[in-house]
């Protein structure tokens, strides 16, 4: 794992000799820096928070936005309020609503990827509710004594369920400003009675410094509206490698070799490929190569048409890097060497060879070196771009000898010859 950006973290340090700055941002004012004994704020973080009415009042009674108290909460009296160690923070408003939260600036190198982690949960407790006060118990329809989890914008939540909200942000140009356009904010969350990851989130570092934010806000004027952070992280993370797959051929056939090359910007660590079949069975790959350094190349044979899905993976990445799809299509076998015209004479079931000597001797094998069989499936087979069936006596055949090229051999031109004896047979042939 990467080592933590932040320094206090975990909120285990400083609690002795704690500092009481704090940012103030009136709601359409100006900020400003105060001293404020109700907050203990832990080494290295500051205080913030948004004062004033809403926009839209609260509309219950009006309340605005009130400056939080913040202070550590301990393994006493309930360790469930910590996530690990010994210390956690808690920021908290009584009979209040509260936007509010801790910031932190980090010094990092241009460019840098970040990852914001934390962990986090709230109490939220009414007056006048069965259980005011209850330490174990958080109001909504679906919270009550349950460890709760939901998204923000999660169907089916109620007022109660929504009252607290955490989300944590980075402002990749070091801004202090929680409200600022440039401060990327991950998901939010409703989180209740244990503690849970807040969801996370990424910025690429836009200069020397990142400020890190935590954030809580409330709906409701509670009795306890409290929310307790543990255990930030901020890190560094390799950017994704950028991955290009080809595939040589590119539309193979059935049985031929397939070699798959990944280009990549970076070196991958134990890269895999996996290729499926169109019915989902995975193929059997071979490394084309050691696969030590980028390009990494794999050698597959298919075995059947259809669409193979290919994918490839490293360790200690969960999904799969770079994907396509190899369309391989059926082995077609007898290809001619080049296309030429043919002429197929089509024989009727049961003709006998003198209709082969009828066809000899017109002159048409001299003449045009026609092919003579008794094959329909003969006559017709063959990739070439022109080809002619002269079909005698069709009548003959079972079924519509037409419709037959029609259907299995499209692209044939089909020319049917009537002749009752062979001799008749042999005078037409002379004609054409």
């Amino acid at each position: 794992m990467a080592p933590n950006l932040l320094r206090n973290g975990d909120f285990e340090r400083g609690w002795e000799g704690v500092h009481h700055r704090c940012v103030v941002y009136p709601v359409g004012g100006t900020p400003y820096e105060r001293e404020a004994g109700e907050m203990a704020c832990p080494e290295s973080w500051t205080v913030w928070y948004l004062h004033g009415l809403p926009v839209e009042h609260d509309p219950q009674n009006g309340v605005g936005w009130s400056a939080p108290e913040v202070r550590p909460c301990g393994l006493q009296p309930d360790p469930s309020r910590v996530h690990s160690g010994n210390w956690g923070c808690l920021v908290f408003t009584f009979s209040r609503i509260h936007d509010a939260g801790l910031f932190q600036q980090v010094s990092v190198t241009p460019g840098t990827q970040l990852k914001l982690s934390a962990w986090a949960h709230a109490w939220s407790n009414r007056w006048g509710s069965p259980h005011e006060s209850d330490p174990r118990w958080s109001e909504g329809s679906h919270v009550g004594y349950n460890q709760f989890y939901a998204e923000e914008g999660t169907p089916g939540l109620d007022d109660a369920d929504r009252n607290i909200t955490f989300w944590i942000g980075i402002d990749p140009t070091g801004g202090t400003n929680p409200y600022a356009s440039t401060v990327v904010w991950g998901k939010g969350a409703h989180i209740y009675n244990a503690y849970r990851a807040v969801p996370s989130v990424e910025v690429t570092a836009q200069g020397n410094t990142v400020t890190v934010f935590l954030r809580s806000r409330t709906l409701w004027a509670f009795k306890h509206n409290d929310a307790y952070w543990d255990d930030v992280v901020l890190e560094t993370v390799s950017p994704m490698p950028q991955m290009q797959l080809t595939a040589e051929p590119a539309s193979p056939e059935v049985g031929q070799t397939v070699r798959v090359t990944a280009q990549s910007d970076q070196s991958l660590a134990g890269p895999t490929l996996r290729v499926a079949g169109p019915d989902g069975t995975l193929l059997a790959v071979t490394p084309a190569g050691a696969n030590v350094n980028p390009p990494y190349a794999w050698d597959f044979i298919p075995q059947k048409a259809g669409e193979h899905s290919v994918a490839l993976l490293a360790e200690g990445i969960a999904t799969p890097l770079a994907q396509m799809t190899v369309a391989v299509r059926p082995r077609v076998w007898g290809l001619p060497r080049e296309q030429y015209d043919r002429t197929y004479v089509l024989l009727p079931p049961n003709a006998g060879t003198e209709w082969v000597r009828a066809i000899l001797e017109s002159g048409a094998w001299e003449r045009r070196r026609w092919t003579i069989g008794g094959s329909a499936d003969d006559a017709g087979i063959g990739a070439l771009l022109s080809k002619t069936v002269i079909a005698i006596n069709p009548g003959l055949w079972p079924g519509d000898l037409e419709a037959f090229f029609r259907q299995y051999y499209p692209g044939t031109r089909y020319v049917p010859l009537i002749a009752a004896t062979p001799e008749e047979l042999r005078r037409k042939l002379e004609q054409m």
